[in-house]
Order: C-alpha cells, then structure tokens, then sequence
C-alpha cells in the first residue's frame, strides 16, 4: 500500500501493529467523549459508559488478533480471505449486539422517565394556559 508502505502481496503485520498502537489513541478519547454528559450521553448511567467503553476495547482488540492471524497467515490486508472475512463479520456482529444490548437496557431504564417527563411538561403547560 502506498500510503503506509505495508505489503500487497504477503501478510505485514505492520498491520496490526498501526492498529494497536492507535488504540491507545481511540480508547481514551472515547472514555473521554461518553464522560462529556450531553445530548443523548446524558442518559447514560456509570455502568453503561463503562460497558460501552470495555465492548469498544474488546472490539478493537478483536480487530487487532484478526489483523495478527492474517499477516501469520501471509494474506496481505487488502486481500483477505474467506475465514478471515467470516471472523472480521462474526467480530462485528458481536460488537454491534453488545452495544445493542447496552443501549436497549438504557432505553427501558430511561422509558419511564421519559414518559414522567413528558406528563410533568403537559401539565405544566396546562397550568400557564
């Protein structure tokens, strides 16, 4: 690739070494970013942010074995085969139902108050009128 100089023709695990090391990058900044307590990260409980910032450092660590066991098996990244397309979609798939678990566990906490919310606001306007 030329870009980063790593093999298009056998595995580098170059790699999976480029993308380790940004994990000591990307996961703090995302602790940093579900901390900030706005918008939708407001309902976020303390358990929530800490489930969603350990599913993010599994993922990328998932991505990090997969780019490994890739490069060991002399496939070059751009190039992958269909074992390794199977692991990087079963590695999504785990991701992306964690997460979904994450957020429907907050979104039934949160329904009830959403709907206090809702009904402290309507009667408060009925009050003005």
């Amino acid at each position: 690739m030329p870009i980063f100089g790593w093999s298009t023709v056998g595995g580098d695990l170059r790699a999976a070494h480029f993308v380790g090391l940004h994990a000591l990058q990307v996961l703090p900044f995302l602790g940093w970013l579900v901390t900030r307590r706005r918008g939708v990260l407001a309902l976020l409980l303390a358990n929530d942010r800490l489930a969603l910032v350990c599913t993010s450092g599994l993922g990328y660590l998932g991505l990090v074995v997969l780019l490994t066991w890739q490069a060991l098996r002399g496939q070059p990244v751009i190039s992958p085969d269909a074992s390794t397309i199977t692991a990087a979609g079963a590695l999504a798939a785990g991701v992306a139902t964690s997460i979904f678990i994450i957020v429907a566990r907050v979104w039934s906490r949160n329904r009830t108050t959403r709907v206090l919310a809702s009904a402290i606001q309507i009667l408060s306007h009925q009050e003005d009128v």
